[in-house]
């Protein structure tokens, strides 16, 4: 029988060594330079003084009018602008409704006047502009009142249907 040794001493490995030695000091590198070493947390980036874009003075094409105006309908506002004009006497009023676009506050106005129970009379509305900034509104409004008194104790006693009813100061227009 040949005799085999079971357990055999191997020889020291030089180069898997180096190999594990190397790596080991370049983790420990790089942990101290990334997460020890915080002396620069935050990147400089130096000021550009060139210029970055040109924008021309003609830009040719066709020029856009009314490029301040918040609406690009102008004309068409202006002309109903000029169907309503607002009555001098009037002080106080109901609201009834509100938009932007005149053609609905005037269907509602027909809505409302032109239906067979109907209780309110054309001549007892009003249509009035308010401007700002953010374009028209029309308001349709409902009989004229002294004082908001009046027109509140006309609401309540008269104008049940109406949730909320607002009165409007019509001076502020």
């Amino acid at each position: 029988m040949i005799a085999r040794r079971i357990f055999k001493k191997k020889k020291f490995n030089i180069k898997f060594f180096l190999f594990l030695l190397f790596i080991f000091l370049f983790l420990i590198i790089f942990i101290y330079f990334f997460f020890v070493n915080k002396t620069n947390i935050f990147i400089i980036i130096p000021e550009n003084k060139e210029i970055f874009y040109n924008i021309p003075k003609d830009k040719g094409g066709e020029k856009v009018p009314n490029l301040d105006k918040k609406s690009l309908n102008i004309k068409s506002q202006q002309i109903i602008l000029n169907n309503l004009i607002k009555k001098e006497d009037l002080l106080f009023s109901i609201q009834f409704y509100t938009d932007s676009d005149y053609k609905k506050v005037n269907k509602f106005l027909e809505k409302i006047t032109n239906s067979n129970e109907t209780i309110y009379n054309v001549n007892d509305f009003y249509i009035l502009t308010f401007k700002s900034g953010i374009g028209i509104e029309y308001f349709l409004l409902y009989k004229n009142f002294t004082t908001r008194k009046e027109a509140n104790n006309y609401c309540v006693n008269f104008l049940p249907k109406i949730e909320n009813c607002f009165v409007v100061d019509t001076s502020k227009f």
